[in-house]
């Protein structure tokens, strides 16, 4: 393919730079606003094309240096400068309610990460002569020894397994909070890495140590389990659950739909006279009947099972959501306007899905504000808390 001269002139939804050759839009990583660069072309469409940079030119006003070694990873944000990163993803959010949602003016400011770089208490890698990330949209293999977004002690244990035969293994995920959970897909020898782990578990079973990890936010501790979900970026957590509970109009009955581990069920304990949480995996709501226990709770009941239908036999004043990146299914929104709580408080990981179910909601419930919540630095992602109101 041939090479240009390209100017970047904004950046997508993916965090990708945009420039334009005869009047075609190119998409290209690590090209930001005000740069100018020399830039190979990889695709070639009817209506668009690709490319990588060869050579800058020019270097944006906002462009910072960075920690991060590798092009084209999962930080592709990670060049700009942070309060430009912060602006990128509220007019992002802005746009996407407006286009998707028919919503203006709800967005507020964007609460920003107290940690930009090694906030990830959670990274998996993928083997492949060695381990790393295959790069953005690509099935390219990035092999790494080491992450500018991921916990300290992560990064320790990744140079380790760089040392170790990996040709028996698939994929290796790293919990790093309170305590150190390793998970491999495949098989390798842990001799070396168990003074770094308080778990390792491979192919689904214990290996070593213990079968679930803590994690400590303000005065609760939490067991984390190998399949359950808990949110990345630990100096945020708290920050993201008490912005949102500080939302809600605190009495009666809370419905915590999607509730994993049961942080959010337990945050809200304090304020609630009853909570209860549900969630499908098994092994997150034995973590969360366990949590109950450890901080000596008892105005929260768990329920297994799935949160969009099993919504439906119960009766709450206020309604937490936190569904996974794909939303709520049809049934779990009609669910909740049947069950008709005063205020909804809906956290969102994808402004896309969110704007969807919003457009729906919106016909029975005010939507008063979104506020983003940076917990991704860095990336193009962005926490979101919409609060909606009974009409």
């Amino acid at each position: 393919m041939y090479m240009k001269k390209v100017k970047c002139e904004r950046l997508n939804d993916q965090g990708q730079g945009i420039g334009y050759i005869d009047n075609k839009i190119i998409f290209i990583p690590e090209f930001l606003p005000g740069d100018e660069a020399l830039v190979r072309i990889t695709k070639d469409k009817k209506n668009y094309m690709e490319g990588v940079i060869i050579d800058y030119i020019t270097l944006s006003k906002d462009r910072v240096k960075t920690v991060c070694p590798y092009l084209n990873c999962g930080c592709p944000l990670k060049a700009l400068n942070y309060q430009k990163q912060l602006e990128f993803k509220q007019e992002k959010l802005q746009n996407i309610m407006r286009k998707f949602a028919g919503l203006t003016d709800v967005v507020t400011d964007i609460i920003p990460s107290k940690e930009i770089s090694y906030y990830r208490n959670k990274i998996t890698l993928k083997v492949k002569n060695g381990i790393g990330y295959y790069k953005n949209g690509t099935n390219d293999f990035l092999p790494i020894d080491g992450c500018a977004l991921a916990e300290t002690r992560i990064n320790e244990i990744i140079k380790v397994l760089n040392t170790l035969d990996l040709s028996n293994a698939k994929e290796i995920t790293i919990k790093a909070m309170d305590e150190v959970m390793i998970i491999i897909k495949g098989k390798i020898d842990i001799n070396k890495l168990q003074k770094y782990a308080d778990s390792i578990y491979m192919d689904g079973k214990l290996v070593y140590g213990k079968a679930f990890i803590t994690d400590s936010i303000d005065d609760l501790k939490f067991k984390v389990g190998k399949d359950s979900f808990f949110q990345v970026n630990n100096s945020m957590i708290s920050v993201l659950y008490k912005t949102a509970i500080s939302l809600a109009t605190k009495k009666g009955t809370a419905l915590d739909l999607f509730c994993g581990t049961g942080t959010i069920s337990l945050f809200l304990s304090k304020y609630f006279d009853k909570v209860i949480g549900i969630d499908i995996n098994e092994d997150a709501i034995e973590c969360a009947l366990e949590n109950r226990k450890i901080n000596n709770i008892n105005n929260v009941d768990f329920i297994c099972g799935d949160a969009n239908t099993l919504c439906q036999d119960l009766k709450a004043d206020v309604i937490f959501v936190d569904p996974p990146r794909s939303g709520l299914s049809k049934d779990g929104i009609n669910n909740i306007l049947n069950i008709k709580p005063k205020e909804i408080i809906y956290i969102s990981c994808d402004p896309i899905t969110l704007a969807r179910d919003l457009n729906i909601l919106k016909e029975k419930y005010i939507v008063e504000k979104i506020i983003p919540v940076d917990l991704f630095p860095n990336t193009y992602h962005v926490e979101n808390i919409a609060v909606l109101n009974l009409c």
